[in-house]
């Protein structure tokens, strides 16, 4: 059985998953494998400001992962993400 840091640290994840956009940017994650931002947000159809908060909040959660290639973000999902962590996000998306 989880341990309160362990229920916290879930009921955090859930929060950030808690919004559509947030989850349909790990859809998108899932598939292209990586992204810029600027091809992401015309995926969603936000701003590029929305696109850049969702996607730190994604960051926060080690969700995703980014990498500067010239002038450009790209993001990808954490290929580190715990074997549960994952099988819920295959459930989710």
């Amino acid at each position: 059985m989880p341990d309160k840091r362990e229920l916290r640290q879930w009921a955090t994840i859930f929060r950030g998953l808690g919004n559509p956009n947030r989850l349909k940017t790990l859809q998108l994650l899932s598939k292209k494998q990586e992204i810029s931002v600027s091809e992401l947000a015309d995926e969603l159809g936000i701003t590029l400001k929305n696109t850049s908060r969702n996607l730190g909040i994604l960051l926060n959660l080690d969700l995703v992962v980014f990498q500067g290639k010239r002038d450009r973000v790209y993001y990808s999902l954490n290929p580190a993400l715990a074997r549960d962590l994952r099988q819920v996000l295959k459930i989710a998306l």
